[in-house]
């Protein structure tokens, strides 16, 4: 498989597009493309047929993106693939309009899908769909662990800017069309491939039983008002917005009964009555406040893909989502992840920071934040 990850931050998405069909590879099979919101989202279909002609593609809406080892902001990045066996294929998955109404039908039918998959790399592309998405991830997660199911997917929720407390709404590029409230999984077939999840926090403090929660908002933490713990953690800094990103700093770990924590929660806002997160909790589950350095991000993404090295051996491609929060807490920085990623692993990367990470951790899947998931990737090659 030959894999080509190229990037422009031209102003003018037209021209943006021309500079990566310049850099393609003549003849490639598949095509996947990170678009900055800034861009007339309605002009993304017309422009790349008329810069490529009919082609097999997907695309999202994204701030950042990851073009090997440097992060494009603002701009366009395509990852061209081109096969090298005509058994490997790319089928796909798409769902649009999902509500809170359709919940049950969509699980339904992500499960049919994937079950038929379960031997092939599933990438799902999201959006957060008001918190629907998230949701969704982890009622398919106790699905799938409640028929023993092995259906790899891995992948993330696209991150577009938030201003004030609101996300920007984010769309996906598929078969000529503008998609909203949506996902979608790419499924590649004839591939090996193996993912590691790197978090690097420490565990510190006391364990939380959540004892009133609705969905994202926690109203009560060991039968008291939650309200008060954030502003515990915030008493000596001056209240605002802008300082709220602070939290991401003391993040959540959901842990079990071995205290091994299973997903991390981001704190997104807070009032006297609750604390709201970027994905969802249940009455019932424990949590244990975290502490996480750059450094420590930085030596755990490190282990992970030494570890992933060693065990896959050399890959063709990678596949890596991040959570913005670690780009934020990385500051300067945030281009030595995905390099590092890029040196050992010596291979060609492409991915994003997302607002929620997808994959499975101790055999459950869910949803996380602050984590970075790396997939190492090779086709499958004909003697």
């Amino acid at each position: 498989m030959d894999t080509v990850i190229v990037g422009s931050q031209n102003p003018i998405l037209r021209f943006a597009v021309r500079e990566l069909k310049e850099k393609a590879p003549k003849g490639f099979d598949f095509a996947l493309f990170s678009i900055s919101p800034s861009y007339p989202h309605q002009d993304v279909p017309a422009t790349i047929k008329k810069e490529f002609g009919s082609i097999n593609y997907v695309g999202f809406s994204s701030s950042s993106a990851f073009a090997n080892i440097k992060v494009i902001n603002d701009g366009i990045v395509g990852c061209f693939f081109k096969f090298s066996s005509p058994k490997t294929k790319v089928c796909t998955y798409v769902r649009e309009n999902v509500s809170r109404e359709n919940r049950r039908d969509v699980i339904k039918e992500m499960e049919e899908f994937l079950s038929k998959r379960e031997d092939k790399l599933n990438v799902v592309i999201a959006d957060f769909i008001d918190g629907e998405f998230p949701i969704l991830i982890e009622e398919l997660g106790k699905e799938f662990q409640r028929r023993g199911t092995g259906v790899p997917l891995i992948g993330g929720i696209i991150a577009t800017p938030i201003v004030g407390n609101e996300r920007q709404k984010g769309y996906l590029f598929y078969n000529g069309n503008v998609v909203e409230d949506c996902f979608i999984v790419i499924s590649f077939s004839n591939l090996d491939f193996q993912f590691q999840i790197s978090s690097g926090v420490f565990k510190k403090g006391p364990i939380y039983t959540v004892t009133k929660t609705d969905t994202f908002k926690i109203y009560e933490l060991n039968g008291k008002p939650a309200g008060y713990l954030p502003r515990k953690l915030l008493k000596d800094i001056e209240p605002s917005n802008d300082n709220q990103f602070l939290l991401w700093y003391t993040p959540f770990g959901i842990v079990n009964e071995g205290n091994e924590i299973e997903a991390l929660r981001l704190i997104r806002s807070f009032t006297d009555d609750y604390i709201e997160l970027w994905g969802p909790v249940k009455e019932g589950e424990r949590l244990k406040l975290s502490i996480v350095l750059s450094t420590e991000l930085m030596k755990d993404a490190e282990k992970t893909a030494k570890n992933l090295k060693e065990s896959f051996g050399m890959a063709d491609f990678c596949f890596n989502f991040s959570c913005i929060a670690r780009e934020k807490i990385l500051e300067q920085f945030e281009e030595k992840e995905i390099e590092l990623y890029g040196r050992l692993l010596n291979a060609p990367l492409f991915g994003f920071f997302t607002h929620g990470e997808v994959a499975k951790k101790n055999g459950k899947l869910r949803i996380h934040n602050l984590t970075s998931v790396i997939a190492a990737v090779r086709e499958r090659y004909e003697l």
